[in-house]
């Protein structure tokens, strides 16, 4: 997986990754904690989320032909420098709830620019054939991100300046920035001409529907849904069942989430890519589907072993559900980006995020409805066999095989020498 940092252009686009991650790190656990004790609601936590996921789920499809019109790496800087803007802004608010919530959803706008910009300039940096990779080790780089910024971020707060922690997040947007005008050559794109010719709103309707009319697309599409809504769910009752069933104190909460992100990085980094030398990723894709189904069903005699043995089987089954987290994650992401056509890469992977957060929201609104009419432990199990029922059906539908003919395993293809960015 390391061996496409060989690739100085990619080792650029990481290194802003990284330095983006972590600042965001800190300032995700600064405003939940600053919103937690400011309004003393649950509910505003809930809203913190919410707002996150709000512009690109209202916003994405608009944003995303940006992408594919224009040249992506000076859209990237713009977001970066957009998101700065807005950091910066929340120091002298950083006493309001309010404030703060609004202008998280103001940098979730950016973020709905800067994600499908990303995403569909991984080919254009490390070639077709290595986008699994550069997926694995995206994804691994999140999860360990999700580790220590957070973390970092705890031991800022003790200094009780939260300015402090806001500006550092906004320099890394600027480090980003940075990293990403090195890259010289990105954007510039063979379909651009093509693209310009048509008008803004005509290069929304002509995405949606090249991405909607393949059938391996429109299958995966339809596949996220049930997935991000299960995953909604999955969020909202776990606070809940760690917090209120299995009464997991404050620094062993701390370090669950740990867990559940370590998983994610052996997962995204050493499991699923082994997995997908060895089979195609359509099967890793169902398969993991149905193991997060499973997982969750597995919360119930969960509650059992938790009472006989203790948080060992917790930390265990957290570190389980990162794992199986990354075989949902990389083969997603690696074939969508694979089977996508490249002049609409752009408008697909707003497509995605858009099905992503919207299915997402819904699924947090039934996971507390569903914690509050049955318990949240039986909650999850039912919304886990769900996800089982999605994983043994789905091969029945006409996408599949489409999806399954363009899946091959890593191992199968030949591995050219990746595409020269300087």
């Amino acid at each position: 997986m390391f061996k496409i940092l060989q690739n100085r252009a990619f080792l650029r686009f990481w290194l802003g990754q990284i330095i983006s991650h972590l600042g965001d790190g800190f300032t995700r656990i600064a405003i939940v904690y600053l919103v937690a004790t400011l309004t003393k609601d649950p509910l505003a936590i809930g809203l913190v989320i919410f707002a996150q996921l709000l512009p690109t789920a209202f916003f994405g499809l608009l944003l995303g032909p940006l992408a594919d019109k224009y040249n992506r790496k000076w859209l990237m800087v713009g977001a970066d420098i957009y998101r700065m803007a807005i950091v910066l802004l929340m120091i002298p608010f950083h006493h309001s709830a309010i404030a703060l919530i609004i202008l998280i959803a103001f940098q979730g706008l950016g973020s709905a620019l800067f994600d499908p910009a990303r995403s569909s300039s991984i080919p254009d940096l490390v070639g077709e054939e290595n986008i699994q990779q550069a997926i694995s080790l995206s994804q691994s780089t999140r999860a360990a991100m999700d580790i220590i910024g957070p973390s970092v971020g705890a031991l800022l707060m003790m200094t009780n300046n939260y300015n402090i922690i806001f500006g550092i997040d906004a320099v890394t947007f600027a480090l980003s920035a940075l990293f990403i005008l090195t890259l010289r050559n990105l954007g510039k794109t063979k379909f651009a001409l093509v693209a310009a010719s048509e008008s803004y709103f005509q290069s929304i309707g002509s995405g949606v529907k090249e991405v909607i009319g393949m059938p391996a697309l429109r299958f995966l599409l339809i596949l996220l849904l049930p997935i991000t809504l299960v995953c909604g769910v999955l969020n909202t009752n776990l606070v809940a069942v760690l917090t209120n069933e299995f009464h997991v104190s404050a620094f062993h909460f701390g370090f669950i989430e740990a867990a559940t992100a370590v998983g994610v990085i052996v997962g995204a980094g050493i499991a699923a890519p082994f997995a997908l030398k060895k089979f195609k990723a359509s099967t890793v894709l169902l398969t993991g589907t149905a193991a997060i189904g499973i997982s969750m069903v597995l919360i119930i005699p969960l509650e059992t072993f938790q009472s006989l043995y203790g948080l060992l089987p917790v930390y265990i089954w957290s570190i389980m559900v990162g794992v199986l987290n990354a075989f949902l994650n990389v083969p997603l992401s690696s074939l969508f980006l694979k089977v996508t056509p490249a002049a609409f890469r752009g408008r697909g992977s707003s497509l995605l995020g858009f099905t992503a957060s919207s299915a997402m929201m819904i699924g947090i609104l039934a996971g507390g409805w569903l914690s509050k009419e049955i318990g949240v432990l039986y909650g999850t199990a039912i919304s886990g066999a769900l996800l089982m029922t999605v994983a043994i059906l789905m091969p029945l539908l006409k996408g599949y095989k489409s999806l399954s003919d363009n899946s091959e395993p890593q191992s199968a293809r030949e591995t050219p020498k990746p595409a020269a960015v300087n």
